[in-house]
């Protein structure tokens, strides 16, 4: 890639000073991570995980390279000046005029799609990583800069019912075009800003919800890394590894294919809840036969992960960036590797930790009911269940409906699903929203993810379609082909 400076011309772009919402926007990203109370409590908590870690051979990695990690941060393009974004950009020159409506694309990305699709890391991670979507990615590739502008554009456009215009395709073919020069540098193929832009690009397609798409940057992008040496020669923490695992997760999801990026060698041992015993979990005592102790542990690292977000949220003290990390790098591909008999209480909690798990990972509104893999599991294996079901298996029955209902058929009506919701509930006993959640609680439960989106559930499904119908017959008499139904691809990202 040429040096952009090596000359001297005007910037063109206005310097006057910005409006309120561009002033309020600049404010809250200078000061993020700042200002932020504390709680003995929940940094103790999260410590004496981090602790217990440290002879984790995937933690020393991370300690060892600290470093490395901290020169690279210093080598890369920080924003200076926050009143002079415009200009900033303007000086890399990948384009020959930064126009308005490019900075408003811009504003877009930052304030409506990067809070919707990372909403955990946004707002219960203390010292979010700087290069999830931010300025400084600008300064690592051209293409980057069209990528993000293609991306906010399609999601507008997509947004008003229209097909992609003119617009994001002219910024799609910037990318591509960007893309396709440094592919054919042998130098510059194998880059981690080449493969930043490849992972951006599939990024985009998963928050528009093509799926192909996705799967063939992701097969292009396995390709490049195996020339490359493997994930091994990434820096730990790399932000084309931790977006790559995680679409990579996405599709394993939709499709049933394996992982392409996970470590060789799976440790099946408990990786964030360090020294908690598997023995004592009171919510699964009712499963018999007894689950793996392989998910068990699973399961344990869940629910340590949950108590530790919702202290979060309760107390506003953040959760370390490498807390969250080892939830993204240890916890899907044990599920992933995971497989046991189709219609088992073992697998229904195996695909409902998937889905739980895509509610932390994967944010993206609308993307579950085109998930055909993981929502044809799910409804098999919940209709080989007994409904209405037996009063001891009913509170785990419950929170498998509603951790179903949120994270994979989202808004698509599925009358089965409701007919098996609304048993389980009378079975239970429960009136109230209120009295629902104190069992959902029990389980694996993220408050900032479900509160809101369990409680308009129970309205819609409970509350305002009253009981008489629906508590007769079996979930199985009306089935709804799952899958068949998807959530509006206008919607907005943020629920």
């Amino acid at each position: 890639m040429t040096d952009q400076a090596s000359g001297l011309f005007i910037v063109s772009t206005s310097l006057d000073k910005p409006d309120k919402e561009t002033r309020k926007f600049i404010r809250s990203h200078v000061m993020r991570g700042k200002n932020t109370r504390k709680s003995r409590h929940t940094k103790e908590l999260v410590q004496l995980s981090e602790s217990a870690a440290q002879g984790n051979s995937q933690n020393t990695r991370i300690q060892g390279l600290q470093t490395e990690k901290s020169q690279h941060e210093r080598n890369e393009w920080s924003l200076m000046s926050p009143r002079m974004i415009a200009s900033e950009i303007q000086l890399y020159g990948y384009v020959e005029e930064l126009r308005p409506y490019m900075m408003d694309l811009i504003r877009k990305a930052f304030t409506i799609i990067k809070p919707a699709t990372y909403t955990i890391e946004v707002t219960l991670v203390e010292g979010q990583r700087t290069d999830m979507l931010c300025f400084s990615n600008f300064s690592q590739h051209p293409a980057l800069f069209h990528s993000i502008l293609f991306a906010s554009q399609a999601f507008w456009d997509l947004s008003l019912g229209q097909a992609y215009g003119n617009t994001a395709q002219f910024h799609l073919a910037k990318t591509l075009f960007h893309l396709q020069q440094s592919l054919q540098d042998d130098n510059e193929a194998t880059t981690t800003s080449t493969m930043t832009v490849v992972v951006s690009l599939a990024a985009a397609a998963a928050i528009l919800g093509d799926l192909e798409t996705v799967e063939k940057h992701m097969n292009g992008l396995r390709r490049m890394i195996e020339l490359r040496g493997g994930l091994q020669t990434f820096r730990d923490g790399s932000i084309v590894e931790h977006k790559a695992q995680r679409i990579d997760f996405g599709l394993a999801l939709a499709t049933g294919s394996n992982l392409r990026f996970m470590n060789e060698n799976i440790s099946w041992n408990p990786q964030i809840a360090h020294g908690v015993s598997v023995t004592n979990l009171p919510e699964l005592s009712m499963i018999d036969p007894r689950p793996d102790p392989r998910l068990l542990n699973i399961w344990t690292d869940l629910r340590v992960f949950s108590r530790v977000a919702n202290e979060a949220t309760k107390t506003g003290v953040k959760m370390s960036e490498a807390f969250f990390s080892r939830l993204n790098t240890s916890v899907p591909s044990r599920l992933v590797a995971l497989q046991f008999d189709a219609t088992s209480m073992s697998e229904l909690l195996r695909l409902c930790m998937m889905a739980f798990m895509k509610s932390l990972l994967i944010q993206i509104d609308g993307l579950g009911p085109k998930m055909t893999f993981i929502a044809n599991g799910l409804q098999n294996a919940i209709l080989a269940q007994e409904f209405p079901p037996a009063p001891e298996q009913a509170r785990v029955l419950l929170w498998v409906l509603f951790i179903s209902s949120l994270s994979i058929f989202e808004n698509s009506d599925q009358d089965w699903l409701k007919v098996a919701l609304v048993q389980t509930v009378s079975v239970l006993g429960l009136q109230t929203w209120a009295e629902t959640r104190i069992v959902l609680k029990s389980f694996l439960w993220v408050d900032l993810v479900y509160n809101q989106l369990g409680k308009r559930l129970f309205e819609r499904w409970i509350e305002s379609e009253g009981n008489g119908n629906e508590r007769q017959g079996t979930p199985g008499a009306r089935n709804n082909k799952s899958g068949s139904s998807e959530a509006d691809k206008g919607g907005s990202l943020a629920t």
